[in-house]
């Protein structure tokens, strides 16, 4: 390995702890790295009895937020970063594809007809959401030699399906009562505002087994990168390995939204990045989009809470108004040259 490579993974590693430090310390509230360090020095040796406020906060209410946008933020990039993989696109996304969208809308519908919402029904909801827009975007892609229309036009696919999805989310919006009014909004904007460790706990529990197994088709993303048909003259099961991978991406996607709300563009705009430093190769490339992707997203989060307070946007919101620019910044030199397929 070159020693480019090395100050690089590094640089990955030392951003991603400055970032989830930097966000626990810093927000409408300070909290003084002394407090905060003798406070988890008691709590290691069992003493809680004289804890401060401000302590009750950094534990209670911020390191759990943090944290949680951390994997959520690991999650996303590395399901665009899979998605970007299997269409051989790098404006495909999570969030373009519509994925994100039917994930918000399963998580809605949970909310508007469930009257006591379980710990386990906001991602089964979300699940079968993302599952529902995935199922018809993968059908569009195997129809896709039968139908004439490139890869890129899968991207204005799941563009249109977004749109459908969001459009269904706002009906269930406007029909839901005025106390769910408050719930729902919140999944359309996204934030970590409701953060609470069993819901990080769930979200670990689930998460880290799917990219495990995503890390470990590194080379087969690798293979479907040369084209479906070399893939299958080399004796890959192209319809089998990309409804795996999408399965697990869009369930990866589906924790994410049930645990935090619709958060777009995270997945589009890491592994673009990464894929610009380190190549096209997966196996590194997810890895180091799992590093960038949990750094980005409490960094996002911490301005949300900072850059109006004590007004807090939906983190949502900034990472829009960054991704935003982006995509249409890559589409336009993609177009530029001819390649948007």
């Amino acid at each position: 390995m070159s020693r480019h490579k090395i100050g690089l993974w590094t640089a990955l590693c030392v951003l991603l702890v400055a970032s989830v430090t930097l966000s626990c310390l810093v927000g409408s509230v300070k909290l003084p790295v002394g407090q905060v360090l003798s406070g988890l020095w008691a709590r290691l040796h069992g003493q809680r009895d004289a804890e401060s406020p401000l302590l009750t906060i950094f534990f209670d209410v911020r390191l759990p937020r943090v944290l949680l946008a951390m994997v959520c933020g690991a999650a996303l990039s590395l399901s665009g970063g899979v998605m970007q993989g299997v269409f051989r696109n790098p404006l495909a996304d999570p969030f373009v594809l519509g994925t994100v969208s039917g994930a918000t809308l399963g998580a809605a519908l949970v909310v508007l007809f469930q009257h006591e919402t379980t710990l386990w029904a906001l991602p089964l909801g979300s699940l079968l959401g993302a599952l529902a827009a995935t199922a018809i975007l993968l059908l569009a892609s195997e129809l896709r030699l039968q139908l004439y229309f490139d890869q890129g036009s899968l991207i204005l696919v799941g563009v249109a399906l977004g749109s459908l999805l969001s459009a269904l989310t706002g009906i269930a919006l406007f029909a839901s009562r005025t106390d769910q009014v408050q719930s729902l909004v919140y999944w359309l904007f996204g934030s970590f505002a409701t953060a609470q460790w069993p819901t990080l706990v769930l979200l670990v529990l689930l998460a880290v087994p799917t990219a495990l197994l995503l890390l470990r088709s590194a080379q087969v993303l690798d293979l479907l990168s040369l084209g479906d048909a070399m893939a299958i003259h080399l004796g890959l099961d192209v319809k089998l390995h990309k409804r795996r991978l999408l399965l697990l991406s869009s369930l990866l996607t589906a924790l994410v939204v049930a645990a935090c709300g619709t958060i777009g563009f995270v997945g589009l705009v890491v592994p673009h990045i990464m894929r610009r430093l380190l190549g096209p190769g997966h196996r590194k490339l997810l890895v180091a989009a799992i590093l960038f992707g949990g750094a980005f997203l409490p960094l996002c989060d911490m301005a949300a809470r900072t850059l109006l307070a004590p007004i807090e946007l939906p983190v949502g919101i900034l990472t829009s108004l960054v991704g935003v620019p982006f995509f249409l910044s890559l589409l336009l030199r993609r177009a530029r040259l001819g390649t948007l397929s």
